[in-house]
């Protein structure tokens, strides 16, 4: 089955189509999105209907009674294909997204396209420290058409990571599309990509799995094999005992550089197995990759101890198989970043880099499919992050 991954990037602001304005969030209008999270007494069927889908970097749920959806269908939408209906009758229904990294004191923008009745608040959370901090409400009153609605929010001092909600106050129903969260000097990320990848004179490493690997400079186990249907033609299919590998130091710059991938999972997140991405085994190592605890982890170690790396803890819990998903880790002296989707899940400052790495670049790893994996020796993503 196949599901979308690309994304809509329009901005609009203040009612016309102007200059794209940077945008903090990788999916603005709801149009990349997957099924409903596995449960615990069995699988939630892939034929779930296209309403019941779930949207990819935001949190989404409703309570006491209250309705949430994103119709797959252009006429309730803003743009695209897609929007988020929230109807509460009773409790309550939001969107959240988080964590947001806070680089400097400054006013954030906040603004979104929505109709319907009722109203809508913009909730901001500093989620700094456990427990959350509520720091702003902000109520947004909603009208028959389309409106652009919004508000500016200044984050406390000492706020290095902060939440937006978007959730209904009272009796409402809602239809919430193209939201915007900037502040000033933010730079477009450009993840996750739209299209395949190419090569370049910092390119070490790409594949677009389009051609069997070369058996000189590859170690290819059986049970690793192209499969046609990958997201961008074809793409590497890993079985049980699938394995494929090459030379770390031809291929990897353990000082700065930037891997990115598309994965797709054939198990769920919560399966309680690790499924490395990308790795370099052995105590000079690197590990990409999601653990048996369903975090997705990137990092460096030597002599088998953490040298530096970011952890999102229990990131992929929720996730269900069959998902294709864009992972891009990125690291230098003075900043080591990790994206899903384009969103920002973890970092480190100043990280502790390897000076040499094992001789062995490993590539997926069982139960998964790859596609247009490359590695680079530069930095190709960076997201302003607190200095401290």
């Amino acid at each position: 089955m196949m599901y979308p991954h690309l994304l809509v990037l329009a901005t609009l602001w203040g009612g016309r189509l102007g200059a794209q304005v940077p945008n903090l969030l990788p999916n603005p209008s709801f149009e990349l999105v997957e099924p409903p999270a596995p449960t615990a007494q069995h699988m939630m069927p892939l034929e779930t209907p296209a309403e019941l889908w779930r949207p990819r970097t935001w949190d989404a749920w409703p309570e006491g009674g209250a309705v949430l959806t994103l119709p797959d269908d252009s006429a309730q939408a803003h743009s695209g294909r897609r929007c988020v209906h929230l109807a509460a009758e009773q409790g309550l229904a939001r969107v959240r997204y988080q964590p947001m990294a806070v680089p400097a004191q400054q006013t954030w923008t906040v603004r979104a396209w929505m109709r319907g009745k009722g109203k809508v608040r913009a909730d901001a959370w500093d989620v700094s420290g456990d427990p959350w901090k509520q720091i702003g409400i902000r109520p947004l009153e909603l009208s028959e058409a389309w409106t652009e609605v919004g508000c500016e929010l200044q984050l406390p001092e000492g706020c290095r990571k902060w939440a937006l909600d978007l959730i209904t106050e009272g009796p409402t129903e809602a239809w919430i599309d193209d939201v915007l969260v900037t502040y000033p000097g933010l730079q477009a990320l450009g993840l996750p990509p739209t299209g395949p990848l190419s090569k370049d004179e910092h390119t070490l490493l790409y594949l677009p799995f389009e051609e069997p690997l070369n058996e000189d400079a590859f170690f290819v186990k059986p049970q690793a094999d192209l499969v046609a249907e990958g997201l961008f033609g074809k793409a590497l299919w890993l079985g049980p005992e699938g394995y494929v590998a090459c030379s770390a130091n031809e291929n990897l710059n353990p000082q700065q550089g930037t891997i990115e991938v598309w994965c797709k999972l054939l198990s769920p997140g919560n399966d309680n197995i690790a499924h490395g991405i990308v790795s370099v085994p052995g105590p000079e190592g690197m590990w990409l990759g999601k653990d048996q605890y369903s975090h997705i982890h990137f990092g460096f170690s030597s002599g088998w101890g953490r040298l530096s790396g970011t952890t999102a803890m229990g990131y992929s819990w929720n996730w269900q198989p069959g998902v294709w998903r864009h992972l891009a880790a990125c690291w230098d002296k003075d900043l080591l970043q990790l994206f899903v989707d384009g969103k920002l899940i973890g970092w480190e400052r100043n990280p502790k880099l390897s000076r040499s790495l094992g001789p062995e670049l490993s590539i997926g790893s069982a139960g998964m499919e790859l596609d247009d994996l490359r590695v680079s020796d530069v930095v190709r993503y960076r997201q302003a992050v607190p200095k401290d």
